[in-house]
């Protein structure tokens, strides 16, 4: 078993000889140094997937890709999305508006409008708990390529007040909305739902069948939030094993949560619905949190069910 610190999260990676043994339950202090928030088995064997499941763990998707048709028209998009994400998206529309918000499309996204982006984008992520500025990797990409890049971008004045960077992928028929950030203000007024209906439309004008916000470690409490699967399941999209959207890193793995210690609460895992896997096999929500939560803001169409437990140590009767 070795241990990883993965953005703060204590992960033990094991492997399929050690699952009997499970060496993980043996407590810090006596045989390891610190304690385990996750418990994990990339790549099990097809043969160990029983005996994963009955020790707690969770058949899971590594990644998800968040996906949606854009369909034929922004008309017929919107009139897919529940009746609150539609009065979200055009009451933020008409907060933009009054304000005098302008809204540019650079293609290509010039250095200046970029630096300006990446430095909105930093301020957000430093105020999350394990935010991580993977962004500021793609510099580069973004100006020179290979990949091609379009940048939809609101600007109060001349101040950049929020903007997404868009990926185009004409291999697989999509744009992905890469990277966004709106700020601290136009946080709370909603603008970053304007923003992506904006990339969509982009995307759609240029012929893309698919939008997708990107491939998803499946494990929101961590660096993503759960309150994300609201905002991406109401502006329309679903999420699918990425290996089913063209993911050639796409794979299985196998998932047991100990503790909440470095986790948000609750934790949201997208595994799959039942025994097996495979492509067109459904995903169910399940929430683990120390405490009983509702599970009715989890539901979604593409998702077979939603339960809740506790995490698998200190498992509490009926959890």
């Amino acid at each position: 078993m070795e241990i990883v610190d993965r953005y703060g999260l204590s992960l033990a990676l094991i492997e399929p000889h050690e699952l009997a043994g499970e060496p993980w339950a043996v407590p810090s202090g006596a045989g390891r140094d610190v304690d385990v928030d996750v418990v994990r088995m990339e790549r099990p064997p097809a043969g160990l997937w029983d005996e994963l499941a009955s020790r707690g763990f969770l058949r899971k998707p590594a990644t998800v890709t968040w996906v949606a048709e854009l369909g034929p028209g922004e008309e017929e998009f919107l009139a897919r999305l529940g009746t609150k994400a539609r009065q979200d998206v055009r009451r933020a529309r008409r907060r933009a508006e009054a304000a005098g918000l302008r809204e540019v499309v650079e293609e290509p996204v010039s250095e200046w409008t970029l630096d300006a982006f990446l430095a909105l984008y930093e301020e957000r992520v430093a105020r999350m708990r394990f935010g991580v500025p993977f962004a500021l990797d793609h510099r580069d990409a973004v100006l020179h390529g290979p990949e091609k890049f379009c940048g939809v971008f609101a600007y109060a004045g001349d101040e950049l007040v929020g903007g997404c960077l868009v990926l185009e992928l004409p291999e697989r028929d999509a744009a992905v909305v890469r990277f966004s950030a709106v700020s601290a203000e136009w946080r709370r007024h909603s603008l970053a739902r304007a923003l992506y209906l904006s990339a969509m439309r982009v995307a759609r004008a240029k012929g893309y069948t698919w939008a997708t916000l990107g491939n998803e470690p499946n494990l929101l409490g961590h660096l993503t939030r759960p309150g994300l699967f609201h905002f991406k399941t109401g502006m329309g999209f679903r999420a699918v094993p990425s290996q089913e959207f063209a993911d050639p890193d796409g794979h299985d793995e196998a998932d047991l949560v100990l503790s909440l210690r470095t986790l948000g609460d609750p934790v949201l895992v997208l595994a799959y619905a039942g025994p097996g896997s495979g492509p067109g096999r459904p995903l169910a929500a399940r929430l683990i949190s120390e405490s009983p939560v509702p599970t009715a803001p989890y539901e979604a169409p593409f998702l077979a069910e939603v339960t809740r437990s506790a995490p698998h140590r200190g498992r509490r009767t009926g959890a």
